[in-house]
């Protein structure tokens, strides 16, 4: 039985990979990988103008992978049933935090692909968000973990939030650090983004392209406009860690920002280019 299963492994295999070389060679037709990206990978509104990946790209995989691996890793080991309980349990604020830094990383990757720069400004900025990504993963833990803890609080499970030493007060400060490293992400990546813009004719960017950066732009800026208000709010109201609950606002007001900037009917299979206001 085993046999017959490797056996039909390696034919699967063997036929897959004779299939991708004979798409390959085939004069004027598409790679398959070029195919099923351009209809899954991305937009296809938007040309990639990023080739081969970087080694800005490669060493930013490997900083947001150990952000990711701080993120999820324990300081302590599983020795009771208790442990293992409580370790289990973590996976809800662990996976909180993971899908933030994921969202963060696919913002970094659409850049790159998208547009394919690598200037000096862009080596500054990216080195910036890579030390921000990394300087707060520990602290993204402990941000989720309490805010988890103070969701059992409210079901009468008071042990977790007790031992963490989160009280009132500092579910606000912990509030306004997160408003803080929130704010400096995006302010990096509207940054970034912002700069492929002033580079639109460079790049040969359409109107429809155009009226995209500019949608991504502004949808990192009402994040970090957001998040501000969100810290201001937790450190000088009674409303404290609850603030958080103000960045629920960026999904409706993004809705908003989408039906503004409409993106362009004509221009999106020529060059043409229309000025959009940054």
């Amino acid at each position: 039985m085993f046999r017959g299963v490797f056996v039909f492994g390696v034919s699967w295999v063997a036929l897959t990979g004779l299939l991708v070389l004979h798409l390959e060679d085939q004069g004027g037709q598409p790679m398959l990988r070029d195919a099923i990206s351009k209809r899954l990978d991305h937009d296809p509104r938007f040309t990639w103008r990023g080739g081969q990946v970087t080694r800005i790209e490669n060493l930013s995989d490997i900083v947001f992978a150990l952000a990711l691996g701080m993120l999820v890793s324990s300081s302590a080991a599983v020795v009771t049933f208790a442990d293992l309980v409580d370790h289990l349990l973590n996976v809800i604020p662990v996976a909180a935090g993971f899908s933030l830094l994921l969202v963060i990383w696919n913002a970094h990757f659409v850049f790159f692909r998208r547009y394919g720069v690598a200037d000096g400004r862009i080596i500054v900025l990216n080195a910036a968000l890579l030390l921000i990504v990394l300087y707060l993963a520990y602290p993204l833990r402990f941000i989720f973990s309490s805010l988890f803890a103070y969701i059992l609080y409210l079901f009468g499970e008071a042990q977790r939030i007790e031992a963490m030493r989160v009280g009132f007060k500092e579910s606000g400060m912990i509030m306004a650090f997160f408003s803080i490293g929130y704010c400096m992400t995006y302010i990096v990546i509207s940054m970034m983004y912002s700069h492929a813009l002033k580079k639109a004719d460079l790049l040969e960017l359409n109107a429809t392209e155009r009226a995209m950066t500019l949608r991504s732009i502004w949808e990192f800026r009402i994040q970090v406009i957001i998040a501000a208000i969100a810290g201001v709010v937790a450190i000088t109201t009674p409303l404290a860690g609850g603030s958080g609950a103000l960045l629920i606002l960026i999904w409706p007001i993004s809705a908003i920002l989408n039906r503004i900037i409409k993106l362009p009917d004509s221009g999106e299979s020529t060059g043409e280019a229309t000025e959009i206001p940054a």
